[in-house]
């Protein structure tokens, strides 16, 4: 029988309902090809703008106004630039002029998002329980080989340690709040503490023995620092080493941009432009082109509250572990 007589020989009322419920179920199932609805017409919202605010030393050429802020050039500054372009987001970056403060004043601005929300300095478990850390060591592990600023003087003696008795012997000088005392400590070292800018004025002084820096950092930080302090030496022949990454850290209520970076971070890493400006920029060049680890004789030293997820991330980045 045809659809339409068999709807004709049905009783009126009861074929008026049955077309009824036919219509509205024909125009349901055309729906979803019809125009969208009001809600569904409406744009996606953009993501919103994320801003970086990065503390800059105020003596800086950018903060006397001599350069601007795109061709001011720091080696984090240049890794943050690559990572946001790799991001997949809009990030900027608002540079804060001031007296650069120690690592304990910016852990505290980082907690109260203010004036800045990002900074980059070594790890520990506090920071890593109170800050949001992106989890790709900035200079790839290499900060965990620690090479000595030394007095001409004691040259000679420092190249004789063969052991971590011997290294002993020595003082240490490290800056205000850095993990690295504690490090020093643990692996029974004496150390004094000073402000960051002082310490090579502190050691030409001889108010301790030893000023030990990142390997890549070293010969960078020693050609302005023997203007200031004439009689400092870099040993090539002595390093110690521990593992300790420096990540960029944030301010606890910014997760959307630390999950920006570390994503930045990571393709930045796997495409080796990390490696690459690690081993050109002019802060680290130095230390990569002039300084041979084949010659080197290095000490190894324990970190032993390294967080073991740092402790993984030195398996995947790190250089030297």
């Amino acid at each position: 029988m045809a659809f339409s007589t068999f709807i004709t020989a049905l009783p009126d009322a009861f074929r008026h309902g049955v077309l009824t419920a036919l219509l509205a179920a024909l125009l349901n199932a055309l729906s979803g090809f019809g125009p969208a609805r009001a809600d569904e017409r409406a744009p996606q919202q953009a993501r919103p703008v994320l801003e970086i605010r990065l503390p800059i030393d105020q003596r800086s050429d950018y903060c006397k106004g001599v350069t601007p802020w795109d061709r001011h050039s720091e080696y984090h500054v240049e890794l943050l630039r690559l990572a946001i372009r790799l991001s997949g987001r809009d990030i900027t970056i608002t540079p804060v002029c001031m007296d650069y403060p120690t690592e304990e004043r910016r852990v505290s601005m980082l907690l109260a998002n203010d004036p800045i929300n990002t900074v980059h300095f070594g790890t520990s478990q506090d920071r890593e329980d109170k800050l949001l850390a992106a989890y790709v060591p900035i200079y790839l592990g290499t900060t965990g080989l620690r090479l000595f600023m030394v007095l001409n003087e004691n040259l000679p003696a420092l190249e004789s340690v063969r052991s971590m008795d011997d290294l002993r012997k020595f003082s240490m000088g490290q800056g205000l709040g850095w993990p690295d005392t504690k490090i020093l400590i643990e692996n029974g070292f004496s150390v004094s503490d000073g402000r960051y800018n002082t310490l090579h004025k502190m050691l030409d002084a001889k108010r301790f023995d030893l000023y030990p820096r990142a390997f890549w950092q070293i010969l960078g930080e020693w050609r302005w620092m023997k203007e200031q302090a004439p009689n400092i030496k870099v040993s090539p022949e002595i390093g110690l080493y521990y593992s300790q990454p420096i990540y960029f850290f944030f301010a606890p209520g910014e997760p959307e941009l630390r999950d920006a970076i570390q994503t930045g971070l990571e393709r930045v890493y796997s495409n080796g432009l990390m490696f690459e400006l690690l081993k050109n920029h002019p802060e680290t060049a130095p230390s990569f082109h002039l300084i041979d680890l084949r010659k080197l004789r290095v000490i190894l030293g324990t970190n032993k509250n390294l967080p073991e997820k740092s402790k993984e991330v030195l398996k995947t980045y790190g250089l030297f572990d």
